[in-house]
């Protein structure tokens, strides 16, 4: 009996026992299950979610198996049910290229102005991106800024203002579809970039060399001939101009003449100079007259009269010469008592005063010295030359008409004539 109850009581003890082993393990599983947090990691498109009772960032990323590079960024929120979300942002580059320069920038996030901002340039209204500023950025994004210059541009006369991109001055005109042809000058170098407000000036140029003749005088040489008397001259060799041929560039602008230069300047035929003989021979003519001889040295313009006298002429006239008288005490055109040594002539042709020696060209008759003091009909009409006074009507019949020589003298008195 007692055996039976001692058994009893052993069932039973291990049966607490046991009970209060697997209350115990399910306070203690209570427990852990109540310290247990759920998280959530997403790294880009990848998302793991793991129980964890270690809520340590380091500890969970551990189990999770994913690691962070230099730059990456981990953002981490718990809500209030404890529940952890953990967010990868993966660091990526991104090109952002400002014409000729280009910055490569890292980032976890963000948007194409961002880019712009971290890259430090300012843009102006003009210029224009290769994505809108509100665009998320993404990795090895390129982002292309296009500025925009204002160009002033003058083809030929046509003005006109445009905003072309930034690049060489060629680039702008190939924007603004202005074909250049092989006569075009541009103002600033083709290859230099463009700038604000630049002023570019396009002409046409073009040349046109014009060839022009001009004649060159020939010269006169004289050659001394002894074969010959003074005052005698024969043409040797007959003078002819020679030509120059000059050459002148012009320069035109737009079609409008802009300046001219000689560029060149030749002899393409020579003068031939005209020769001349000239006589260097003196002789001293004769005139034989029923008065007497006279000389005269023309070189020198010294007439010897008569008598031995040498008196000097300032010039040689010959004409046809008459003869006329008047009573006595009659007077001339000029008031002089009319006498032999006064003769008439034309005053335009000798004027009155003019102090004279006369001789007959057939060397029979040497008036002598006269004094131009009287006028008449003949002389106006040109019919004689001279109209000779003599005292006696004989005499002027004796001279007739006859061709005669005055030398009009100088630095003679009229008293000489008397």
């Amino acid at each position: 009996m007692d055996n039976k109850k001692t058994n009893r009581f052993s069932v039973t003890k291990k049966a607490v026992a046991v009970a209060l082993m697997g209350t115990i393990c399910l306070s203690a599983a209570v427990s852990v299950a109540a310290m247990s947090k759920t998280v959530t990691v997403t790294d880009g498109e990848q998302t793991v979610t793991i129980n964890t009772i270690n809520p340590q960032t380091d500890v969970i990323l551990e189990k999770t198996g994913i690691s962070l590079n230099e730059n990456d960024k981990l953002i981490r929120t718990e809500s209030e049910s404890s529940d952890i979300s953990i967010s990868i942002l993966r660091a990526f580059n991104v090109d952002v290229v400002d014409g000729k320069s280009k910055k490569t920038l890292t980032f976890n996030e963000g948007t194409v102005a961002d880019a712009i901002k971290a890259a430090g340039l300012t843009l102006s209204k003009n210029d224009s991106v290769s994505f809108s500023r509100e665009t998320r950025l993404e990795p090895d994004m390129e982002i292309k800024i296009a500025r925009f210059y204002t160009v002033n541009v003058n083809v030929k006369g046509n003005k006109i203002t445009k905003e072309v991109p930034a690049g060489t001055v060629k680039n702008a005109l190939e924007y603004l579809d202005i074909k250049l042809d092989k006569n075009d000058v541009v103002s600033v170098d083709v290859n230099k970039e463009v700038t604000e407000n630049m002023d570019i000036v396009i002409n046409s140029v073009t040349y046109k060399d014009v060839t022009t003749a001009e004649s060159i005088a020939y010269n006169t040489v004289y050659q001394d001939s002894d074969d010959m008397y003074i005052g005698e001259t024969s043409a040797v060799q007959e003078g002819v101009n020679g030509e120059r041929t000059i050459v002148t560039r012009e320069k035109y602008i737009n079609g409008k003449l802009d300046s001219s230069s000689q560029i060149s300047n030749e002899i393409t035929k020579q003068p031939v100079d005209e020769i001349i003989a000239k006589g260097t021979k003196e002789y001293v003519s004769q005139v034989y007259t029923n008065s007497g001889s006279i000389s005269v040295n023309e070189s020198a313009n010294v007439l010897t009269d008569v008598n031995g006298n040498q008196v000097n002429y300032t010039r040689v006239l010959t004409g046809s010469g008459t003869a006329y008288y008047a009573p006595a005490g009659a007077l001339t055109a000029t008031g002089r008592l009319a006498r032999y040594g006064v003769v008439a002539v034309d005053p335009d042709i000798i004027p009155y005063g003019s102090i004279l020696y006369i001789v007959s060209n057939d060397g029979q008759v040497v008036y002598g010295y006269a004094v131009a003091g009287d006028t008449g009909g003949a002389l106006w009409a040109g019919t004689a030359i001279v109209d000779l006074y003599y005292n006696t009507y004989d005499e002027c019949c004796q001279f007739g008409r006859r061709d005669v020589t005055i030398y009009v003298l100088e630095g003679v008195s009229e008293d000489i004539t008397y």
